[in-house]
């Protein structure tokens, strides 16, 4: 072993310890929610290996509950993967925040590990800014991989035990109250809570008249109040 191999096996330690600790705090909200995810599909009988993929390819929890709803309640296709897509919109700014930290990465990183940008991987990223470089990248893939391991075995639990599982006509609340548990921590603010009342009042009023596009006019408004606030702030 080199001189330069024994400097790199206690950073290469310490990153992989930062990881996992991340990974560890971060699973306590991921894991419940891909349990009701994979329940909820399967109550809305949308086929386990369909759910299982997505889960994998999509790694967001919101949008894949959002087409699977949707779709369920009779949305066309393009209209609910339209819907996903737009609730997703929001990792286009992440992706932006963190494009400094990806700039100098290896093409191969750059198209791959831009997958795993997620809720949970930006803020961890975005919490440790002294990572950077080659630490950077091995810190990201093994947080990413992690979650996303989590996340899928999550998912698929749920949908082994969704069969189990009574009827539950509710069930939908629990997926409000995830999504309310994870949002409240984050309108920190002003752009953040004039986004996320402008999201609420607008799909409130545009389900009333239109019931298959509140959710995308919700999250349209959402985004574009943010960035306005955000703009002037600035």
């Amino acid at each position: 072993m080199t001189t330069t191999d024994c400097a790199e096996a206690p950073v290469t330690i310490t990153l992989w310890r930062l990881a996992a600790r991340d990974t560890a705090s971060l699973s306590a909200g991921i894991v419940p929610f891909g349990l009701m995810l994979g329940v909820t599909a399967t109550a809305m009988h949308s086929g386990a290996t369909a759910t299982w993929l997505g889960a994998l390819l999509v790694f967001g929890g919101s949008a894949q509950l959002t087409t699977l709803s949707l779709l369920h309640l009779g949305a066309g296709l393009l209209g609910a993967v339209v819907s996903g897509a737009v609730v997703n919109a929001r990792l286009l700014l992440y992706g932006a925040s963190l494009g400094s930290r990806f700039a100098g990465q290896p093409l191969w990183f750059r198209l791959l590990a831009a997958n795993l940008i997620q809720d949970q991987t930006y803020l961890s990223a975005t919490g440790r800014p002294e990572i950077e470089g080659t630490a950077f990248r091995r810190y990201w893939v093994w947080l990413g991989g992690s979650l996303l391991a989590s996340w899928v075995l999550a998912v698929a639990l749920g949908l082994v035990l969704g069969p189990l599982v009574p009827p539950m006509p509710h069930l939908p609340l629990v997926g409000t109250a995830l999504f309310v548990t994870m949002l409240a921590p984050r309108l920190l603010g002003r752009p953040a809570i004039a986004g996320a009342a402008a999201a609420a009042s607008v799909a409130v009023v545009v389900s009333s008249l239109f019931p298959s596009l509140g959710i995308i006019a919700g999250a349209a408004a959402g985004l574009f109040v943010s960035l306005r606030v955000e703009g002037r702030r600035s």
